[in-house]
C-alpha cells in the first residue's frame, strides 16, 4: 500500500486531476490540475469538506454506475469508476470520470479520487480501470527510484524500481541511511550535502553520486531532492534517482578523445548531413564556401586524424616497377 506521503510525491505532478480525501471526508491534497479544473486558487480547496465538490459521492446508491454497486461510505474497498456531477467553485456543474480507491495508512484510511473530464456523454469500464491504475503504475514501473527519507535520513519508502537499478530489494533498503553504498571517493561530498539540505524545508536541489549495485558494479546517479519535511502531509524528503552510468561513461570517452588531440577540447564534434567534395581531387566545400583538404575538414570538426598510405591498385598505377605483396 502506498502513504499518504507517496500519494502526494508523486501524484502532485499526476496529468488528470487528483484529490485524496481522509477518514473525516476532508480534502488533504488537490493537485493544479483539480483545482484549475474546477475553478478553485492554490490551496483553497485543502480541508474542504469533499461534498462541496463531489456531492454525488455520498448518496447510498450510484445507480447504473460501476455494474450497480452500492456504498454507505467512502471508505469501501477495491477500485470503482463513476460518472459523478462535481461543484466548481462557481457553482457550474462539471460531469467527471471519476475513479475512487481506498489506501490504508497509519493514520485511517484515505480515498484517492482521479477526475478526468468527460469527452463523451460515457466512457467505458476499461477506461475507468485504466485511469485508476495511473498513480500506482507510475511509481512501480518508472526507471527513476523515488525513495522518500525521514528527519533523520532514514529511509522511510523507496520504489520498487530499486531492484532494476541497483539490485536491491525494497526490505533491504527501509529504514537504513544507505551511505555504505555511496562511493568512498563520493561519500563526504554527499554527506556534506545532505547534512546541509535537511536544514532547509521547501528547497530543491541535485547531486550526481557513484553507488554500489548489488553485483559489486558501480552506478552513476543523478538524484533530484525535494525537502518536505515541513508538509504535514509528507513529512520528508523526497528523492528522484536516475542511473546516467551511460551518459557518464559518454562524457568519459569525450574527455579522453579531446586529450589526444592538443587543442581539442573546444572543437565542436558534429558533420552536417550532407557534405560537397570535388569529385576530382577530394576536397570538401565548408560552411563559408570555401574548399578544404578533406583531412583537413574532418580534424577541424570530428577530431579525425589521418594516416597516409596506398592501396594495391594506386600503387601499381603510380610505383609499376616495384613489386607488389
Amino acid at each position: 500500500m502506498f502513504s499518504d506521503a507517496v500519494s502526494r510525491a508523486v501524484l502532485v505532478s499526476a496529468p488528470d486531476g487528483i484529490l485524496v480525501v481522509n477518514h473525516e471526508g476532508r480534502i488533504i491534497l488537490a493537485n493544479s490540475q483539480t483545482e484549475d479544473l474546477l475553478g478553485y486558487g492554490p490551496n483553497e480547496m485543502f480541508e474542504l469538506h469533499c461534498a462541496a465538490v463531489l456531492p454525488e459521492l455520498f448518496r447510498e446508491e450510484y445507480p447504473g454506475q460501476a455494474g450497480g454497486s452500492r456504498s454507505s461510505s467512502l471508505h469501501a474497498q477495491g477500485r470503482v469508476g463513476l460518472e459523478l456531477r462535481a461543484l466548481c467553485k462557481d457553482g457550474k456543474e462539471l460531469r467527471l470520470a471519476v475513479s475512487v480507491c481506498t489506501v490504508d495508512v497509519h493514520d485511517g484510511p484515505l480515498v484517492c479520487c482521479i477526475l478526468r473530464k468527460m469527452d463523451a456523454p460515457k466512457q467505458s469500464e476499461q477506461t475507468f480501470h485504466e485511469i485508476s491504475e495511473q498513480f500506482r503504475l507510475l511509481v512501480e514501473n518508472s526507471n527513476d527510484i523515488l525513495t522518500i527519507r525521514n528527519a533523520d535520513g532514514r529511509i522511510r519508502y523507496m520504489s520498487p524500481s530499486i531492484r532494476r537499478v541497483l539490485g536491491y530489494k525494497q526490505e533491504e533498503m527501509i529504514g537504513s541511511i544507505g551511505l555504505e553504498l555511496i562511493h568512498p571517493d563520493d561519500r563526504s561530498s554527499v554527506e556534506h550535502a545532505m547534512n546541509e539540505f535537511w536544514k532547509n524545508p521547501g528547497a530543491r536541489d541535485s547531486v550526481q553520486y557513484r553507488a554500489r549495485h548489488a553485483n559489486g558494479a558501480w552506478v552513476s546517479l543523478e538524484v533530484v531532492a525535494y525537502n518536505l519535511l515541513d508538509d504535514p502531509n509528507v513529512r520528508g524528503v523526497v528523492i528522484s534517482g536516475r542511473n546516467i552510468s551511460e551518459r557518464k561513461q559518454a562524457e568519459a570517452g569525450q574527455e579522453t578523445l579531446s586529450g589526444e588531440i592538443p587543442g581539442s577540447a573546444a572543437l565542436p564534434n558534429s558533420l552536417p548531413g550532407l557534405l560537397p567534395i570535388c569529385a576530382s581531387c577530394k576536397k570538401i566545400k565548408n560552411e563559408t564556401g570555401n574548399w578544404q583538404q578533406l583531412e583537413v575538414y574532418f580534424l577541424d570538426r570530428a577530431l579525425t586524424q589521418f594516416s597516409h598510405g596506398m592501396c594495391p591498385e594506386c600503387a601499381a598505377i603510380w610505383y609499376p616497377q616495384d613489386p607488389q605483396e
